[in-house]
């Protein structure tokens, strides 16, 4: 075997070998970020929030877009503290679900 098929042949191997890996473990990934976010949202009295973890072009990022009914004040001290939470990347309010 050449060695341009051998390095074709282990970038494809890769690739697959690290899509299944995210495709198995995506859900429990998301729930442990989601578990750090959940309790700031009640600790400041929002009950009906929610957590989004993918962009508008449909991929996941540890990036947390937070829905919920809230005044600005406690959108950014909900922010705040969820932007120290450790694996997060980031977040925004998003307003819708």
């Amino acid at each position: 075997m050449s060695p341009l098929a051998k390095l074709v042949t282990g970038i494809a191997a890769s690739g697959l070998l690290a899509n299944g890996a995210y495709i198995f473990e995506r859900q429990s990934l998301l729930a442990d970020l989601g578990k750090g976010v959940a309790p700031v949202m009640l600790a400041h009295g929002v009950s009906d929030g929610g957590v989004r973890w993918k962009d508008d072009a449909g991929y996941t990022r540890r990036f947390a877009r937070l829905s919920g009914t809230a005044d600005a004040a406690n959108r950014a001290r909900i922010l705040a503290e969820v932007c120290t939470l450790p694996g997060l990347a980031g977040a925004d309010w998003s307003g819708a679900r």
